[in-house]
Order: structure tokens, then sequence, then C-alpha cells
């Protein structure tokens, strides 16, 4: 199937963006300025083109200095980042359909809209480096090039991931100044996106229309859930103190129970641990599910209270976080919830 690429800035109908979607994605950097160059023309597998049909829920911790300016044509998400002297880069997050297998092509049809030469399949694996998204392991490269029209050095960090039924690209490119002064935010904020995939049709999803009951105290006020969650609730405050607990299923465990416990710790201050620092911090939830865990943290007056389940082929996470001083009283009730089937 013959796809053509268009500039950037050249205007096209709905129906060219459509049969353009794959090739825009892998090979529009988003670099500075408009460049104007020759329509140039890809073979690629008809497949490929298939972009996922379900729209999944992303959440992350968005980095300081970044603005969120919501989903692109064929992005799910995307940022601004502005530095000094007018110098900006963009980060987007898209799905395609999965492309496990193709990493030489994608890293060198990149590398060409940058006027760079192809590299043979061992020099990307030797340049791919790993990395973490959320709980999935991915790879991630980096291109720095003169793009044609003059306007600076672009460079562009990718990770890429390969999920069971897709692949999802988050990009960083612009000023390569300041991308890869943002560099070490953008690997955090990659730690810390979670995707949620919505669940096949008759399933439960635990949302607002199907919300499952759980043996909530009454003391515990309902608060609206984030993206990510299926609830929220605030506990009673002691004083000044505060804590509140929430709850979020997915189809998965995220990359595992070391994983989710670094996340957590990351979350009150804590310096990850390794398997062998992981045991002494994670004990048995409930002797009736032998694989769910207990985590319990405390850093200076934060505390951290987290139950990983795993429950009728999905698995569900509850946290109790806060002041110290207010996640202390709730901890049994916390954890009668969390042993509760919904």
């Amino acid at each position: 199937m013959n796809l053509v690429w268009l500039p950037h800035c050249a205007p096209f109908s709905p129906t060219a963006r459509r049969r353009a979607l794959f090739l825009i994605v892998l090979l529009a950097l988003a670099a500075v300025g408009c460049r104007r160059e020759a329509i140039r023309v890809y073979t690629v597998p008809k497949e490929a083109t298939a972009a996922p049909s379900t729209r999944p829920q992303i959440s992350w911790t968005l980095p300081a200095g970044w603005k969120e300016t919501g989903p692109g044509e064929i992005s799910l998400a995307s940022f601004l980042i502005s530095g000094s002297g007018g110098r900006e880069a963009q980060v987007s997050i898209t799905r395609l359909t999965r492309l496990a297998g193709r990493d030489v092509e994608i890293v060198n049809m990149w590398r060409q809209q940058l006027g760079l030469g192809p590299l043979s399949r061992e020099d990307v694996a030797r340049r791919l480096q790993p990395v973490m998204v959320g709980g999935d392991p991915g790879n991630l490269f980096e291109i720095e090039a003169k793009p044609k029209d003059g306007s600076g050095t672009a460079r562009v960090v990718t990770a890429m991931v390969h999920r069971p039924d897709s692949s999802w690209f988050y990009k960083l490119a612009g000023d390569a100044a300041l991308v890869e002064a943002q560099k070490p935010a953008f690997v955090e904020f990659l730690k810390e996106v979670r995707i949620r995939e919505p669940a096949p049709e008759g399933e439960e999803t635990g949302d607002a229309t199907s919300e499952p009951k759980w043996p909530v105290p009454d003391q515990w006020k309902k608060l609206p859930s984030g993206q990510m969650q299926v609830a929220k609730f605030a506990v009673p405050s002691r004083g000044s103190a505060r804590a509140e607990v929430s709850i979020s299923v997915f189809p998965g465990d995220t990359g595992g129970t070391l994983a989710n416990l670094n996340r957590w710790r990351r979350q009150i201050g804590l310096e990850e641990v390794d398997e062998s620092g992981m045991s002494p911090l994670v004990s048995a939830l409930d002797p009736a599910n032998p694989e769910a865990k207990l985590v319990d943290m405390t850093n200076n007056n934060k505390r951290l209270v987290g139950a990983i389940v795993p429950r009728g082929g999905r698995y569900w996470f509850y946290k109790l976080l806060g002041d110290a001083e207010a996640v202390a009283p709730e901890r049994d009730a916390f954890v009668a919830l969390a042993k509760a089937a919904p």
C-alpha cells in the first residue's frame, strides 16, 4: 500500500489525513519551523495502517514547566515546553497497531526525515536504551540533526513500548539544548504514565454507571474519581492532617510488585529499592488470596498504605495516602476494604 507523507505545514483533507496516519506518526518529527521539502512516497504493509479502534484512559504526573495542550489529530495527548529565548519542545503520546519487531525500520524512517542515513540492525540495537513506561518495559532512542531549514539543531528522544495489542510512542522533540535539559523530566514522566484499556463489551468496567459496592466506612467522604481511578474517598481529618483513599483497576499488574512498590515510594519521597530490599516492605494482605500484597511505608510525616489484589482476571490497586496522623486511624478499615470483593 503506497502512502504519501505531506510536509507538516501543507493543508490536507480529512481523507488524506486518515490515509497518511501511520507515516505521519512515524515520520513527522515536529521539528522547529515548517520544512518545505519534496513529497516522499513509502511502501508500508497494509495492516500497519490500522489504528486500534478503542481509546484507552491515560494518566500521568505533569512535570514542572510543561503545559498540556490536549490530544491532537493522531496523538492521545500532547504537551508544550517553553524555554528561554523562544525555544520550544513538544511531547506527544501516540498509539498505533502493534509494530513489535519493526524497531529498526521505525528508527531509520525517523532518521531519514532528518536527513540522516540508515543504521544497520546491529547499530540500532546498540543505540536502543531500556526504559520503563509505567510498568511496561520499552526502548528509548535519540536522534539529533540540523534541520534543512537551518532553524537550529533539532533533537528527538522517543520511547517505544509494544503492548499486547498495540504499540505506543512517547516523543520529546524540539530545540536540541532544551530537549537535552528536559530529558530527565521526560524519563520520570514515562515512569508515571498509566494506561487503562477499556473493558471488553459486556464486561463490568467499575465506572460510575456500574460502581462496585465496597464496605466503605460512613465517615469516609466520596470524592470525584480521577482518570485511571474507579473510586476515591477522603478519610476524616485529624486537625490539619489529611489523607485520601483511591482505587484503580487494570488488566495487568503494570510491571509487577517491585515496579509498583517503587512508584509508591517515589510518591512519598523515598528512594527506589531492588528485589532484596522489597521483601521487608511487602506482606500478605489476605490468606484467602495468597497473591494479594500489602505495603505500608512512611517518610517523615507522609504515610502510604497500598494493596495490590489480583481478582477476576484483573489487578486492583488500593492506596491510602496522606499525613501519617490521618492515615493511622483508618488503616484497619482500609485493609478490610482491600480484602472485600467488590
